[in-house]
């Protein structure tokens, strides 16, 4: 074996063990470093994956300008593309798409420069390079192949006073929000699931693209920051809170009557000549278009006023009620006084269940003397503009992972106490409505400690 091959091996073989210990990487969630968390670990744990294209940049630029022309363009290639992925890990790791096309074009020419350089070498098949291409794609059908099932995992705790600082104020209290894992399912996840607690797999709908759940989970999280912010600066009284400012389309499914005409981002403002500021509104502006027939829509797309008139079908929920078939969000325009720093996770790329958690840990950061009471506070749930604490997804998987943490208190939305309780028996669950709930639990449970 020479010495490219042996680089390139190394790569894979790095590949399946980085591959395996990612898939259960939750399971360490525990490991804290002063306020240092697992999830801030885990950004520096990442650039480990870096050394994967560097291996196989290595194994091609070791005999780059040997053998023939097409080989020495290959191993040119794979170098580029190696050294392209890992720079974007090392300095950008949340451009994940542009990472995997650069990793995979440097891993699938590898293998492409093994088969060439034996099938040079030796007479007949090059079985070696074939066993090693065969092992190479067996694992990564076992490891990343998207089947049609979506697996929930236990994820992170997240210390909210690193994830959110605010202008002027300062971290007092212990406050942890907390994050599911969920994606589509390996193959080698029905094994996680028989060995590891509290992992669900399902099906899931295959007709939504990957790409437009993850431009909505990064939206829905977006909103989620600048509605949980509004809504504490309010309770202070700095700023007016949360203003209706239309609706946000999330998502147009394939099969939408809508699908060509309206995009992800689009901003509805109005329909037949109605103002529409929400989704109850345009729910009810809905009522006067028939099944079926077209409704003359005003929009907002990528800043600029658009009128369209957009195809609509009946509810398949609701028979006679008229919808587009797409999803949407209540856009609001946040009162922001003070700025308010996020930092950015690899780890998490969306969703909008740490809303409420965020405007407790704002509220503690901006009260002298904090909100707390010496407790250690978990919790999840989206909030809405009237501070209302709502429902999310992954609730048993998120309090295996506060019991985990040593929280004294996870705070759930009102409802699905008992599902968290299936996660987490022992743990002290309390259900509540409002983010004024929170507070006055705190205040009337303060820590003997």
């Amino acid at each position: 074996m020479n010495v490219s091959s042996r680089w390139y091996i190394s790569g894979y073989l790095l590949v399946v063990g980085l591959s395996v210990l990612g898939e259960a990487i939750w399971v360490a969630d525990p490991i804290r470093a002063g306020d240092l968390y697992w999830i801030d670990l885990l950004q520096w744990l990442a650039s480990l994956v870096a050394a994967v294209p560097l291996l196989w940049a290595i194994g091609a630029l070791t005999r780059a300008a040997d053998r023939s022309r097409v080989e020495r363009w290959i191993r040119l290639a794979a170098a580029i593309s190696g050294i392209g992925a890992a720079a974007l890990l090392l300095t950008d790791a949340s451009r994940l798409f542009a990472i995997a096309v650069c990793a995979a074009t440097s891993g699938l020419l590898t293998l492409a420069d093994l088969l060439l350089s034996e099938k040079r070498r030796r007479a007949g098949w090059p079985r070696r390079s074939l066993a090693v291409i065969s092992l190479v794609l067996a694992a990564s059908w076992l490891l990343f192949w998207p089947t049609a099932y979506q697996v929930t995992s236990p994820g992170f705790t997240l210390n909210m006073n690193r994830y959110a600082t605010v202008e002027g104020g300062e971290p007092r209290g212990a406050i942890d929000g907390v994050l599911v894992i969920e994606r589509p399912a390996f193959p080698i996840d029905w094994l996680y699931a028989s060995l590891l607690p509290h992992i669900r797999i399902e099906k899931r709908d295959t007709r939504v693209p990957l790409g437009d759940i993850q431009q909505a989970a990064q939206l829905q999280r977006t909103d989620a920051n600048k509605i949980g912010s509004a809504v504490a600066f309010q309770k202070l009284g700095l700023g007016r809170g949360v203003m209706p400012d239309g609706v946000q389309v999330v998502r147009v499914p394939a099969d939408s009557p809508a699908a060509g005409q309206l995009l992800p981002g689009d901003r509805l403002i109005g329909l037949k000549g109605k103002e529409v500021l929400s989704s109850a509104e345009l729910a009810e502006a809905m009522r006067e278009v028939r099944p079926g027939s077209e409704a003359p829509v005003k929009l907002i797309r990528a800043g600029s006023p658009l009128e369209l008139s957009v195809k609509t079908k009946e509810s398949d929920d609701a028979p006679k009620r008229t919808v587009f078939g797409i999803q949407v969000e209540d856009l609001v325009q946040a009162d922001l006084p003070r700025k308010v720093a996020y930092r950015s996770y690899l780890a998490y790329q969306g969703g909008p269940s740490h809303g409420a958690v965020l405007a407790l840990a704002l509220l503690d950061q901006l009260t002298p003397g904090g909100v707390t009471n010496g407790r250690r506070v978990a919790g999840t749930g989206t909030i809405n503009a009237a501070g209302v604490v709502g429902r999310i997804g992954g609730i048993e998987q998120k309090a295996y992972s506060v019991k985990q943490s040593g929280a004294d208190v996870f705070f759930v939305p009102a409802g699905q106490e008992a599902d968290a309780r299936k996660g987490a028996p022992a743990l002290n669950i309390v259900p509540v409505r409002t983010l004024d709930d929170m507070l006055e639990w705190l205040n009337n449970h303060p820590s003997s400690k």
